[in-house]
């Protein structure tokens, strides 16, 4: 991108930025069905509440999301049954849906309305997904099981979208909020968001422009700074939509993000010496700075054109992502080279990333009115990596020698090339049977080359390697039986299908050791089998939803190590096999005006069937790590008229379980760890009026610090490091609308 075109985005969220101060938004931007049902566009061919969509899914509107202090994406997974996570902080978190997770390209699509931001399938991209900050947000819809016929690879296990909230053609709306934010341990934070939606011309030209602020103090401390683990995090997005004709709507979209930490998210309880830590409740032992940056650019031009048998839709993105990702090697510098950690061998691995996914989509959705129905489309997608991982020295600051050596340099760039023809054909059988059955065809291309600039330990590098190729194309299935039982139950029984590229791996960087890995692994695949039930009773009063599936799941892509006795390099490879056993159930709940109690839960029983091809990394049996066989959450909340004082409250509670579960397939791998199950709990309690609100929460009432994840750079090497969930947090809020 041009210094012209970056600055430009900048330029524009500095003014998103400041448009939030006096300004502020649209609470209720999602369209909803009777009585606040949420609307969905998950079958990309029409809009349709969650009760009539026959597929399991969920929807958070942004409403709730911003009444519950929500920023992004850890803040409200664990509310959303059989959806986990393998979180290392901000930009590092692999998405789990239904126990499908491994290594390798990432299981969960990831969209932000119609582009592209999954986390790609190299240097374990599929777990580095980018975390989209929740500003004028109209809702987060969460597609359980495979998506693959029509929202392409990658999305074998689900698929997240984020909705944000379009342009109104006629109003003048806007809204601002802004929040305190203290958590135990850290300074007081603060974040900022809002936007204005500004009809240029009525009913022709609109543009939307919003923006996002946020500086949250940390709680963990290093040598170099208390609250090293801060983050701040800034983001603005311009939208425009300009009514060409009656039947014709064009909509752009930019929007920019940055994300800084001086530090990562765990904590040591041991320092490099052995010796207990005592800076603080919770200290790193690093004895070189790892700070961590993460910029995203998206853009998108949508072209819709309406007639009365159908809806044409032509649309294309560009998603731009540069990642900086910091991890002291000082220990491993010791190990591996026999150079001290506090002395010639402080250093860290430096892992630069730029990424450029241009991606397309041409799709027809049918309305013709009669029992057939149709959705076909092609789709294309250009992706353009380049990624430096170097282990250079720090001085005694702790910082990047400038003047000091490179203990490892190399570099590796990949392009990839995706074409892809989807369809489906839905045919009422009976007034209330519907039938529907789809497909995609693909083409996936990938080459890979790495260069090998400084062997590990320093000596000069091979040079470059050679290009490495890997290809892949095929059919996928899903097949979808609806029935409407009456106007209050809906069921459905779905088969389908959802599969997972193959790749390369970085052989130039094993050699750098002597070690021998493979050329590239192939891709994965699996069936889903799903019957669900969803009902709407008590003059909808009451909402019970379920769903029982079978999963079958072959030739997994596992992540592996090879080594030579001192120096590990991961690469990814093919294991067995694997099944998945569970059901959900949710259920909403209003028995009275103002009141409402939600309750979900999940079981999953993910297991593998066969062995790895290398049985000690994964033993038929097993469980699928990351995967709790329980998780469920439940919330209750009362609004009413507060007498004499002209204004509503609202009272609340919320609570979320996450079941126990481990790193790895078994305690015989080096770095496996088991997960503890653990509760959190959340209050809150305001007082709103017709254009203004004022909201007090309270997030991990109980300070709950169970791991979530471990840090292991080195297994045997480094102390073990703890992810926890964030400490208890106090935020009081307030937002005006207009």
């Amino acid at each position: 991108m041009s210094r012209f075109s970056k600055l430009a985005i900048r330029f524009a969220t500095s003014s998103a930025m400041l448009a939030t101060l006096p300004f502020a938004a649209p609470a209720s931007a999602q369209a909803d069905g009777a009585e606040g049902e949420i609307v969905v566009t998950a079958s990309k061919r029409n809009a349709s509440t969650i009760q009539d969509t026959p597929i399991s899914v969920q929807a958070l509107a942004g409403d709730d999301l911003k009444a519950k202090g929500a920023l992004d994406f850890a803040d409200f997974y664990r509310a959303v049954p059989g959806l986990s996570v393998q979180d290392e902080g901000p930009g590092d978190k692999r998405y789990v849906v239904r126990g499908i997770n491994s290594g390798g390209a990432a299981t969960v699509g990831l969209y932000l309305d119609e582009i592209v931001i999954t986390g790609e399938n190299a240097q374990d991209g599929g777990g580095q997904a980018p975390d989209i900050k929740l500003f004028d947000i109209e809702r987060v819809e969460v597609l359980k099981g495979p998506q693959g016929t029509t929202f392409g690879a990658s999305s074998m296990a689900g698929t997240i979208r984020y909705i944000t909230a379009k342009p109104d053609l006629d109003e003048w709306t806007g809204y601002a909020q802004s929040a305190l934010r203290a958590t135990r341990g850290a300074a007081l934070g603060m974040q900022t968001d809002g936007a204005v939606n500004i009809p240029v011309l009525p009913g022709v030209f609109a543009v939307r422009v919003s923006g996002f602020y946020a500086d949250l103090p940390g709680f963990i401390n290093n040598r170099f700074q208390s609250d090293a683990n801060g983050e701040k995090s800034k983001a603005g997005r311009i939208s425009a939509r300009l009514q060409i004709s009656d039947d014709l709507t064009l909509d752009g979209m930019a929007m920019y993000q940055d994300v800084h930490q001086d530090a990562k998210n765990y904590f040591n309880l041991k320092g490099y010496d052995g010796v207990a830590l005592a800076n603080g409740r919770y200290a790193q032992a690093d004895v070189a700075r790892a700070p961590y940056d993460d910029e995203s650019e998206l853009y998108n031009a949508t072209l819709t054109y309406k007639q009365p048998f159908g809806t044409f839709t032509a649309t294309g993105s560009r998603f731009v992502r540069d990642t900086t990702f910091t991890r002291d090697a000082s220990l491993a510098a010791q190990a591996f080279f026999g150079l001290a950690y506090n002395g010639a061998g402080r250093s860290v691995l430096k892992q630069d990333k730029h990424r450029r996914v241009d991606s397309g989509e041409f799709r027809f959705a049918s309305d013709f009115g009669g029992p057939l129905q149709i959705l076909v489309g092609a789709f294309f997608q250009n992706e353009n990596r380049f990624y430096r991982s170097s282990w250079p020295t720090a001085d005694a600051s702790g910082l990047i020698d400038p003047n000091g050596r490179l203990l490892l340099d190399r570099t590796v760039d990949t392009r990839i090339k995706e074409r892809a023809l989807f369809g489906e054909i839905s045919y009422d059988i009976l007034p209330d049977l519907t039938f529907t059955a789809g497909g995609r065809l693909f083409d996936f291309k990938l080459e890979q080359q790495a260069v090998a600039i400084v062997r590990a330990g320093g000596a000069a590098g091979a040079g470059a390697g050679p290009v490495l190729k890997a290809k892949d194309d095929g059919l996928i299935g899903r097949f979808n039986l609806a029935y409407k039982l009456s106007d209050q139950i809906n069921t459905y029984v779905q088969i389908a299908q959802g599969y997972r590229s193959g790749g390369t791996n970085d052989q130039t960087a094993a050699e750098l050791a002597g070690v021998t890995i493979p050329a590239g692994y192939g891709s994965d695949s699996l069936w889903s089998y799903e019957w669900g039930v969803k009902t709407t009773l008590m003059d909808r009063k009451l909402y019970l939803n379920g769903a029982l599936f079978y999963i079958d799941w072959s030739d997994i892509q596992v992540s592996d190590q090879a080594t030579d006795g001192r120096i590990s390099f991961p690469y990814t490879g093919n294991g067995g096999q694997a099944d998945v056993k569970g059901f959900e159930i949710s259920l909403d709940a209003r028995p009275a005006d103002g009141l409402q109690f939600t309750l979900n839960t999940n079981y999953n029983l993910a297991r593998l069937t066969e062995d790895n091809p290398v049985p000690a990394t994964g033993r038929k049996g097993n469980r699928v790590p990351y995967v709790p066989k329980w998780s469920g959450s439940a919330s209750l909340s009362y609004t009413t008229d507060l007498p004499g004082l002209g204004v509503q409250g609202t009272v609340g509670a919320d609570a979320t379980y996450q079941g126990s579960m481990a790193t790895k397939f078994n305690s015989a791998i080096a770095n496996y760890q088991s997960l503890d199950d653990y509760w959190l709990v959340g209050l809150r309690a305001g007082v709103s009026q017709d254009n203004w609100s004022v909201n007090l929460n309270v997030t991990n009432l109980f300070d709950d610090n169970t791991p979530i994840n471990f840090n292991e750079i080195v297994p045997g090497v480094y102390p073990l490091g703890y992810y926890i969930s964030r400490p208890r947090t106090v935020s009081l809020s307030g937002m005006i609308k207009f």
